[in-house]
């Protein structure tokens, strides 16, 4: 079978399917049945085609070998996964076609192509609430998240002064103060690469694939995490949470569980506290847990119910166990009234095989990862953070 004839079949069936799309839509209308029997048409021979190619992984380029191992240049979609877009009815049984022109495309529409070797990553982009006896894994779970392009602005509020009261008929109402100020940011790029990895230790050990997606997009959401929590602000760091300027602070007040309700109470006098969260270092979180009473009961039930561990709470509120919080120091963040996160592209898994190494063989002995049969992945996103409400933070010193 000629490998690349086939391929270039496939190539040719999904573009002619969606030239008939991208026409329909700069007309501004919907394809007409004629349309829609040819766009099925070409779907049809591009699955054939694919069927074709996973059947000869061997004679393959690395991009077939690659797909041949389980891999996908489809994108799942929530709102789409269970039927075709109402756009395309593929002929046939499968919707192989309609999830290839699906994920050369935005959500809304097939409107863009990704490069050859992405491989997007879904992530939930909308901040769910945390139920009680859930853990909060992660501070995305906390904060809403939004899409949109690079650069951004946005209103903080530095003063908050409410003198709401009563007034009697005809008096002047008294005046309260709300100061905000506009803030210009961007958002950041966040990415790492691996290792150049053989493709047949690809191709023999299929799980390898999925260990560097998960290895590799962790790295990521640990690296933003840091970027929350304590960004500098400068070059291409976000401005985090332990740096933004007009935030509250609780100095240690006689033991660790005193302190952090404390600082609960900062939030609860500015009536911020619904919806807050502790970001904590696992140490400091493990000496909570091990917190004991004077006949060696640890607080973890009773008539105390201070702290939930299994639900990971403490003083009824969230608490995030994350390395990315400098030990000894936490956080009480109202994350939806003080935080959104802007994406611009969430995590994306990326692989290349064009990589040229000055040394790959030795000292001065050059080779592309191409000419070695190695191919390297990345993982990446671009995001930034807006902080709206610096007062809804608060700053925990845990050391006595």
């Amino acid at each position: 079978m000629n490998v690349a004839a086939v391929r270039a079949e496939m190539k040719a069936a999904i573009d002619a399917g969606k030239a008939i799309l991208a026409k329909a839509d700069s007309e501004g209308r919907d394809m007409t049945a004629a349309e829609q029997a040819e766009v099925a048409a070409h779907l049809k021979t591009a699955e054939d085609r694919k069927a074709q190619l996973e059947q000869a992984p061997a004679e393959g380029s690395v991009r077939d070998a690659l797909m041949a191992l389980g891999d996908s240049i489809a994108r799942p979609s929530a709102a789409k996964n269970d039927a075709l877009h109402p756009r395309v009815k593929a002929a046939g049984g499968s919707d192989w076609g309609e999830r290839v022109l699906r994920a050369v495309s935005g959500p809304d529409g097939y409107k863009g192509i990704l490069a050859g070797g992405a491989v997007p990553l879904t992530v939930p982009l909308d901040a769910e609430p945390v139920r009680i006896g859930v853990p909060a894994l992660v501070l995305r779970q906390l904060i809403p998240t939004v899409s949109g392009p690079s650069r951004f602005s946005y209103l903080r509020q530095t003063v908050r002064t409410n003198n709401a009261a009563v007034v009697a008929r005809g008096e002047l109402k008294p005046e309260s103060v709300f100061t905000m100020t506009r803030i210009d940011d961007r958002t950041r790029t966040i990415a790492h690469l691996s290792e150049p990895i053989a493709r047949q230790d690809l191709r023999d050990a299929p799980v390898l694939r999925r260990f560097l997606d998960m290895e590799m997009r962790l790295g990521v959401e640990l690296a933003l995490e840091a970027q929350i929590i304590n960004g500098s602000g400068s070059g291409e760091n976000m401005t985090g949470i332990a740096n933004v300027s007009g935030s509250q602070s609780q100095a240690w007040d006689t033991d660790i569980l005193t302190t952090m309700r404390k600082a609960k109470t900062k939030l609860e006098t500015l009536s911020f506290a619904d919806g807050a969260a502790y970001v904590v270092h696992p140490n400091d979180w493990e000496t909570i847990e091990l917190l004991a009473d004077n006949e060696a009961q640890y607080y973890l039930g009773g008539p105390v119910q201070t702290v939930d561990v299994s639900a990971r709470r403490l003083w009824g509120m969230p608490v995030v166990s994350t390395t990315a919080q400098t030990a000894g120091v936490a956080h009480l963040v109202n994350f939806r009234l003080a935080t959104e996160l802007q994406l611009v592209e969430d995590i994306r898994f990326d692989w290349s095989e064009n990589i040229y190494d000055p040394d790959a063989l030795g000292e001065g002995v050059g080779a592309s990862d191409f000419q070695r049969n190695m191919i390297r992945f990345r993982a990446e996103m671009d995001a930034g953070l807006k902080i709206f409400q610096p007062s809804a933070i608060v700053e925990i010193d845990l050391t006595a």
